[in-house]
């Protein structure tokens, strides 16, 4: 009887211990220290983070941010119109040398008073593999940007971003933790070992 349990235990730990499972971890990057407000006196804010955790693949990686975007305010040259336009706020993913980032812009529509949002945004473009990240390590970073790239506007004044959340949201699937296969395999001795004595009162 004592053999069956053993190669049972054998047996669960092989199935479990190769066995992944899909998990949305989530990070607060306020957690790590990012600034609430992005304008012309913050530069971009860069933090190592280590989710705690190991992929053996990821489907997804987003950033689930609210806040508000000010626009800034622009002219073209020699005409003495001004116009507001939209700024944003840039999130990168690092795993040198490649990257992969999001975004999310406004401002423009509600100059000057800032436009609110709270957007899931997806890191899409760029050519880091997924794979960089299955160890649950990386590099973001997070900065203001602007769209404006024609010469003849000329920037008036540049507007802000203000976070009210930012969370980093990977979709992937994990490696179970040893603990928990052991707490699994301690279980199933337990109840070997609790039949066997109901049977020996028998």
């Amino acid at each position: 009887m004592r053999n069956k349990i053993v190669i049972g235990v054998m047996a669960l730990i092989f199935v479990f211990g190769g066995t992944s499972r899909a998990e949305n971890v989530q990070l607060d990057l306020f957690n790590l220290g990012m600034p609430a407000n992005f304008d012309d006196n913050s530069p971009s804010w860069q933090a190592n983070f280590d989710l705690g955790v190991t992929f053996t693949q990821i489907s997804h990686v987003y950033i689930d941010w609210s806040g508000g975007i000010t626009g800034g305010l622009s002219t073209y040259m020699g005409s003495g119109v001004s116009a507001p336009f939209d700024e944003g706020v840039n999130a990168i993913l690092w795993a040198s040398p490649n990257w992969r980032r999001a975004k999310v812009y406004g401002g423009h529509a509600t100059y000057p008073d800032p436009e609110p949002f709270n957007q899931l945004s997806e890191f899409v473009s760029g050519s880091m593999p997924w794979s960089e990240l299955f160890d649950g390590q990386g590099t973001i970073e997070i900065g203001r940007i602007a769209i404006m790239t024609i010469p003849e506007i000329s920037i008036l004044q540049r507007g802000s971003v203000t976070l009210n959340s930012a969370t980093l949201v990977v979709d992937g699937t994990l490696i179970p933790e040893p603990a928990s296969i052991l707490l699994l395999a301690i279980g199933v001795l337990g109840i070997g070992r609790k039949r066997r004595n109901t049977n020996i009162v028998q």
